[in-house]
């Protein structure tokens, strides 16, 4: 019955074709070369590795693909899901069947890589979203899990569209009108910073009312930023007031340039007096 609801729109594909669109492909690793180094031009630290090309890989193993080294415990599903490195395909050796990489981390610093690499095994794997599909539901499952939860909790919850017909108003530009005892405000639901998980990542289009990538503080009442890139579940999430840190003690900081947008990169952590673990706990913030 599940398969079935799942598959209702598309007709009768085979689960295989499902799964290969929704669940990244896990490569297996050959071997790793952590011996570190850095290309000229670039700054970021890089180390090595290689991989399996086999029947099950060798479409996703192109040239400059790109993954996320993720735990063989997690490949086996006895473990959440985590990050522990980036990885990218830098040459192909076709007749050995092994694909040649390069290791690095979001961060600059040849200690954060060193401290990757005092975890990644060759037990591990390259994990590749090889259709760009996950990343979407993932991001469609954490604002489910969020509106799921905020209900259980006693709020109200409107899903904003996606887009607003001239003729009927202007685009929300949030994502969530949440209500409680009658008074409604607005939640903006947002992501870790892939690329230094520490971050949350405050960011939006540029247009004719955002001169900035940055979100406006005036936008939204609340920041919900999604903590699994850094935890692996879809149940932790950090809470902010959209709010500057020099009018209120609890706010985020402004934009270097742009004081009416926030900083799109600052620390998140729940507990920091900056972000909080419940909508409850920041609900009557003024």
């Amino acid at each position: 019955m599940l398969y079935r609801t799942l598959i209702r729109r598309y007709g009768p594909i085979e689960p295989e074709a499902l799964i290969k669109v929704l669940c990244p492909l896990h490569v297996p690793l050959v071997e790793l070369d952590k011996g570190i180094f850095k290309v000229p031009g670039q700054s970021h630290w890089r180390a090595s590795f290689t991989a399996e090309i086999n029947a099950e890989t060798h479409s996703a193993l192109a040239v400059s693909a790109t993954g996320k080294f993720v735990p063989a415990a997690h490949a086996r599903g006895e473990a959440p899901w985590k990050e522990l490195a980036k990885g990218r395909v830098v040459g192909l050796d076709v007749a050995r069947g092994i694909a040649h990489g390069e290791i690095y981390v979001g961060a600059a610093s040849k200690a954060s890589l060193a401290s990757a690499l005092e975890e990644l095994t060759e037990e591990d794997y390259l994990e590749i979203d090889q259709f760009g599909s996950s990343a979407k539901v993932l991001s469609a499952l954490t604002e489910s899990t969020l509106a799921t939860m905020l209900e259980d909790q006693g709020f109200q919850v409107q899903r904003m569209p996606e887009d607003t017909a001239a003729h009927l108003g202007t685009y929300a530009n949030y994502d969530f009108e949440v209500s409680l005892d009658g008074v409604k405000k607005k939640v903006e639901v947002k992501s870790l910073w892939g690329t230094d998980t520490r971050r949350a990542r405050l960011i939006h289009s540029t247009g004719r009312d955002y001169p900035t990538s940055s979100c406006k503080f005036a936008t939204q009442d609340f920041f919900a930023v999604s903590m699994f890139l850094k935890t692996g579940s879809l149940n932790d999430w950090a809470f902010a007031r959209s709010v500057p840190e020099d009018v209120r003690p609890y706010g985020l900081p402004r934009s270097r340039n742009y004081p009416d947008h926030v900083n799109q990169n600052p620390a998140c952590s729940p507990g920091d007096g900056h972000w909080f673990s419940s909508l409850r706990e920041v609900w009557e913030l003024d």
